[in-house]
């Protein structure tokens, strides 16, 4: 077991700075995150805005039952294949 012995070189106010100077980063990466935390909040909130108006847009010009007709599949010409 290896004990720990005090650096003579190390002045004592040394680790104290680093623990001041630790503190001081976490709490700016924590009000960095807070932040944006808050502006995807934001965006979610206009995101969601846009996809009702595009809904009611799209809606709107393509009513639901033009939809399913135009997606039937139609032929014409009778297959080139076919036993008669």
């Amino acid at each position: 077991m290896k004990l720990l012995v005090p650096n003579p070189q190390r002045r004592p106010g040394e680790r104290g700075f680093l623990v001041i100077a630790l503190l001081a980063i976490i709490s700016i990466m924590l009000i960095y995150i807070a932040a944006n935390l808050h502006v995807l909040a934001s965006l979610k909130r206009d995101i969601r805005l846009v996809e009702q108006k595009q809904v009611q847009r799209l809606s709107k010009s393509f009513p639901t039952t033009s939809i399913v007709a135009t997606n039937r599949l139609s032929v014409t010409a009778p297959y080139p294949f076919t036993a008669q």
